[in-house]
């Protein structure tokens, strides 16, 4: 089996992940979260289009699948979206969409805890033990990226999708800055490739 689905597969995981939060809980953020694995699959596949060497296909479906385990409500079950997303891809055989789900939420693999405030102590212990064995590469840091291209119903700058973060979670500029950091070098890295500013190959204004 190959480390990650084919994109018809890929779309049946992700419905199927949609239908699962819907039909147990009341699931408010279905659009945006449609929005945003939709549009971060796109992106991916984008960039993946225009440098000399990754695949457009698992960039879109690594993309696509990244958030799969937000098919629970973390809130309100207490399951780690990363936690669920990289066991459950793990279970069908997909090691490639396993690992996205892994280190997505982690630009810096040696994180401090006190910047994921919102998440609890168990889920932070957690992944630092697995991220130990893990090297990032281009595919990591390509999903990385493209997940901080969206906020609400909008794709954004990294100044408008950081302060929604920590309006949301309620965190200090300080919180967000390493993250921020890693945004920034993901992009540098990324235009150098494309030989292109992603903002312009993505139609993201600045402003």
């Amino acid at each position: 089996m190959s480390a990650y689905p084919n994109i018809e597969t890929a779309l049946n995981i992700w419905q199927e992940g949609i239908e699962y939060r819907s039909s147990t809980t009341n699931f408010l953020t279905h659009d945006e979260y449609v929005f945003h694995t939709k549009g971060v699959a796109e992106s991916a596949k984008i960039i993946a289009e225009n440098t000399m060497y990754l695949n457009p296909e698992k960039a879109y479906v690594l993309g696509l699948l990244h958030d799969y385990g937000k098919k629970y409500d973390e809130r309100k079950s207490k399951i780690f979206h990363v936690k669920a997303g990289y066991e459950e891809m793990l279970k069908m055989g997909y090691d490639d969409v396993a690992k996205i789900c892994l280190t997505h939420s982690f630009p810096n693999k040696n994180f401090d805890d006190k910047d994921y405030s919102s998440y609890l102590p168990e889920w932070l212990d957690w992944s630092h033990k697995k991220l130990k064995s893990v090297e990032y590469d281009d595919y990591d840091r390509l999903i990385q990226l493209c997940d901080m291209f969206f906020e609400g119903l909008n794709k954004v700058s990294f100044e408008k999708r950081f302060l929604g973060i920590r309006n949301r979670y309620n965190l200090k500029p300080e919180q967000t800055a390493n993250m921020e950091k890693f945004a920034l070098l993901n992009k540098e890295y990324f235009s150098d490739l494309c030989k292109e500013d992603v903002y312009k190959l993505l139609n993201i204004s600045n402003i």
